[in-house]
């Protein structure tokens, strides 16, 4: 079984227009509602090709009855934790004319002790996943230790744990030692403190990561896919080229693919490829849809894995 863990959810609200205007009025159109954070949008492209998955996540309010809503719809299985609060939402303005996009993030509100006890229940006690997935920010006052404690607390299991997050969360989680992390360029230059522009000073980093706790270190570079560093290997994963539509998700869709893939007992170097291929087919479709088997399978085609000595 999968399980993915998305604390700090939200309802995602997708408005395209060619370009904005400062200090005056623009059209938008008719905007795309769809679940939001990291987690979810794994969760949901899990579902995509496998039953045997779960989603856990807090909701409350409108926002939280709307999320619940549109997950069934797709096929998520959920384990709601409801809170008193209500869910959070995400504002999306994509500009066509600049091919840019700009995210507003509310932080969101707190969970309650017993909200948060609920969670870790469902997450650490009640199931035994294969594969767990720990997607995105945690709301307000848990604190940054959050994905390290989970995966202590599954220390000496068999559960590969996979962790998509930023900042302190994720330096705090890599020290516990996770079987795979999957930063951005930006999430990587912050963990390891410095910029970082070729291919061979995002191989160094991850390195130097992975020497210090997780197994597998995925970077996701957009356009020009993903390099994957372990302690014996480095190989980088080509996508082919595509007509982007939207990036919103994609990241989300990598880690997604590459949970599934792994799951499924599929090798390193596939399973990379796979989470690759998620992501690319992710940024050909508009608005909240996410990828398709049919487009992952086209797009994995034409898919390059080459290793880099």
């Amino acid at each position: 079984m999968i399980l993915s863990l998305c604390p700090n959810p939200s309802l995602d609200v997708y408005y395209y227009t060619q370009a904005l205007k400062e200090d005056d009025t623009t059209r938008v159109e008719n905007p795309f509602l769809s679940p939001g954070g990291k987690g979810v949008n794994a969760a949901r492209v899990i579902a995509r090709f496998c039953q045997d998955s779960y989603l856990a996540l807090p909701l409350g309010g409108c926002t939280g009855e709307c999320i619940k809503g549109m997950l069934e719809e797709e096929g998520v299985n959920s384990i709601i934790v409801e809170t008193t609060s209500t869910t959070r939402v995400n504002t999306i303005l994509e500009q066509r004319a600049k091919g840019k996009h700009i995210l507003l993030a509310a932080r969101g509100e707190p969970l309650t002790q017993e909200e948060q006890e609920k969670l870790n229940r469902a997450v650490c006690w009640e199931l035994e996943p294969r594969v767990l997935i720990l997607g995105g920010s945690v709301p307000p006052h848990l604190p940054n230790t959050y994905y390290r404690e989970i995966i202590l607390n599954y220390r000496g299991s068999e559960t590969k744990i996979v962790v998509d997050a930023d900042g302190e969360l994720l330096k705090k989680a890599v020290e516990a030692a996770p079987f795979a992390i999957k930063p951005n360029k930006h999430e990587l230059e912050r963990l390891v403190g410095r910029p970082l522009m070729e291919t061979k000073d995002f191989v160094k980093a991850a390195k130097e990561v992975v020497e210090t706790g997780p197994e597998v270190v995925i970077v996701s570079l957009g356009e020009f896919g993903a390099i994957c560093v372990t302690e014996e290997k480095a190989f980088r994963v080509i996508p082919p080229k595509v007509e982007v539509k939207n990036t919103v998700g994609a990241g989300d869709s990598l880690v997604g693919g590459f949970a599934y893939a792994i799951y499924s007992g599929e090798p390193l170097e596939r399973a990379v490829a796979f989470g690759v291929a998620c992501g690319t087919a992710t940024v050909m479709r508009e608005g909240t849809k996410l990828c398709t088997p049919e487009l992952v399978e086209e797009i994995l085609r034409k898919t390059a894995v080459e290793e880099i000595n």
